[in-house]
């Protein structure tokens, strides 16, 4: 089995629980900031952060070429990929 420090853990429960403070979530809470992504400009939610921004597609298809994993379609295949 593959030992993951806690810390990584705990950051992989809060996005399955869909609690990571991305911009979205902080206007939630009356936060005053902007609510567009860092990296691209849309809308930042979990899902963007994770799959839809140009970013992260470039990372899941670096994944997909080095380690042959298919990119996730959503966050809870994210987790059914990395959890199984």
């Amino acid at each position: 089995a593959v030992k993951i420090p806690l810390k990584i853990k705990v950051c992989m429960w809060f996005v399955h629980k869909q609690v990571i403070l991305t911009n979205d979530n902080l206007a939630k809470r009356n936060w005053t900031g902007p609510t567009r992504c860092s990296f691209c400009d849309r809308d930042e939610t979990i899902k963007h952060l994770f799959l839809d921004c140009p970013l992260a597609k470039l990372l899941w298809r670096t994944v997909h070429i080095a380690f042959n994993i298919t990119p996730p379609s959503s966050v809870n295949m994210l987790f059914e990929t990395w959890l199984n």
